[in-house]
């Protein structure tokens, strides 16, 4: 009977243990009170937090595809979310997932650029909680000055996406002085190139983004203060999905100076960074 009972105990460990993982993401949260901190979730998922206001980047906490389960769920993250940056329409980033029980679970504003509106408008996202953002035209959301930036979609064998949108955008982020540079999924533009003062560079070194090279050349033209890969290390990588779900993180590492090293990191999913 002992033996059983220990049994039974060995097996719900594994549950409890997830659980606790999760339940520990979303306390260091809620906790964070000084100054910025980010949050890496996995591929594009970036959770900023300054102050009181909580922003993300292209979140898509659906575990289907993931080689583990998300560190923070749909619903935890609605308990504190003010604002959702969606890049483009595809599912890994505007996820319908996460997106339905942000709608149904938040407040949240959903920034999004017009390509992504078939999607909201079949989530039922009503139009009072969608910003549009257009490349080149700034504006302000919640006190964050928002500088949406041209995107062009890549594919494999480094192509350019034959249905890329020329309405997709990344972004560049002013939250509490610090400017964050999220490129959504894109080739290298000269609107990377040209952005002014960045702080923190979210960058994707995959073969239909940056890809290494193009990787190297923008972070040796902005020289940011923290550079963070991401698009790496989330989705089971197979033959058919390489080409945008295989990053090269550690490639692009060895091809920048030792002072660039060292504002480079590579997050575990889930880990958090102070950014000062």
């Amino acid at each position: 009977m002992k033996k059983r009972i220990l049994l039974f105990l060995a097996c719900l460990l594994p549950a409890s243990f997830g659980f606790a993982q999760n339940s520990r993401m979303i306390d260091e949260i809620r906790s964070h009170s000084d100054g910025t901190a980010v949050w890496w979730a996995g591929h594009n998922s970036w959770i900023i937090k300054s102050g009181n206001l909580v922003v993300t980047t292209d979140l898509w906490l659906e575990n289907g595809s993931r080689m583990t389960p998300a560190p923070i769920t749909p619903e935890e993250i609605a308990s504190v979310i003010d604002i959702s940056f969606v890049s483009h329409a595809h599912g890994d980033h505007f996820n319908e997932y996460t997106s339905k029980i942000l709608l149904e679970k938040s407040t949240c504003i959903f920034v999004m650029p017009e390509s992504c509106l078939a999607v909201a408008k079949k989530l039922g996202i009503p139009d009072q909680r969608i910003v549009i953002a257009k490349p080149r035209e700034p504006f302000e959301v919640k006190g964050i000055k928002v500088e949406p930036i041209r995107a062009l979609h890549g594919n494999a064998n480094f192509a350019i996406y034959y249905e890329a949108n020329l309405q997709d955008c990344g972004y560049v982020l002013n939250i509490n002085g610090k400017r964050f540079l999220q490129p959504g999924d894109s080739y290298l533009l000269e609107d990377h190139l040209f952005a002014n003062d960045i702080d923190v560079l979210f960058f994707s070194p995959t073969e239909h983004n940056m890809y290494i090279d193009r990787s190297t050349i923008l972070i040796n033209t902005l020289q940011p203060d923290y550079i963070f890969p991401q698009h790496h290390s989330t989705v089971k990588v197979n033959e058919s999905n390489r080409f945008w779900a295989k990053g090269y993180p550690e490639e692009v590492k060895i091809w920048i100076d030792d002072e660039l090293k060292n504002r480079y990191h590579v997050f575990e999913i889930g880990e958090k960074k102070l950014i000062r």
